[in-house]
């Protein structure tokens, strides 16, 4: 055979091979190409707060938890009742209301394919509440103590929280984890009375900042696809 058509021959095999290289890495490519589109929704509840209920008589309340995924970042919001009955040294405190937390959290593993998690993230949180305090005023005088009522009917108030945690799935759609709080910059107004807005439902004493939360908590996960993870090279 000439060299002339060997080359070419040669020639053609090559690119031929470089062309078939060429799609196989364009492929990979596509597979590995990152998708935004959620693929399900967590549901779950805290299991602190629950506890807490059966475990004295101060505390009241519950909280919901719930989160999307958009890869390796998640939607995530939370809505919670609180209720408080404090003794005082001459008195009793009492509050209730309600919040909620919107807030981003980032997977540090990754398009993990059963969307276990080690997050950080970041939260903004609303409360509404009342509160008020009784309490016997004393006096000088030789009369009974008078007794004291001071009530905020409605108040108001927010603050911010950066968050770690842990989502691990334990069985089918059940998950387990936990979610830890810097709650910070911690405000509320309104009420229109004469008590200083002392403990906010979400959030606690609100002279207290920062202030940390810890959440032990379990998830129900509905799935609607699969989430595409990259092969193993």
């Amino acid at each position: 055979m000439p060299s002339t058509t060997k080359y070419f021959i040669s020639t053609l095999i090559f690119l031929a091979a470089s062309g078939a290289w060429g799609q196989e890495k364009k492929k990979e490519k596509e597979k590995v190409k990152t998708s935004f589109s959620p693929t399900g929704i967590r549901v779950g509840t805290d299991l602190i707060d629950l506890t807490k209920n059966f475990a004295g008589k101060t505390f009241k309340g519950w909280e919901v938890n719930g989160d999307i995924d958009f890869s390796k970042y998640y939607l995530v919001a939370d809505v919670g009742s609180w209720a408080k009955t404090l003794p005082l040294s001459n008195g009793t405190y009492n509050n209730g209301g309600g919040y909620f937390r919107l807030g981003v959290d980032v997977n540090l593993l990754g398009n993990d394919p059963d969307k276990n998690m080690f997050f950080l993230g970041f939260r903004v949180a609303h409360a509404g509440f009342h509160e008020s305090v009784t309490y016997q005023a004393t006096s000088t005088q030789l009369f009974a103590p008078n007794p004291v009522n001071l009530t905020n009917s409605h108040v108001t108030g927010g603050w911010g929280e950066l968050t770690s945690g842990l989502r691990v799935k334990v069985w089918k759609g059940f998950w387990m984890g936990y979610t830890a709080r810097l709650k910070l910059a911690p405000g509320a107004k309104g009420g229109g009375g004469a008590l200083v807005p002392y403990d906010m439902p979400g959030y606690g004493l609100i002279q207290k900042d920062p202030w940390w939360g810890f959440n032990y908590q379990v998830f129900w996960r509905i799935a609607w696809k699969k989430d595409q993870v990259p092969p193993k090279k």
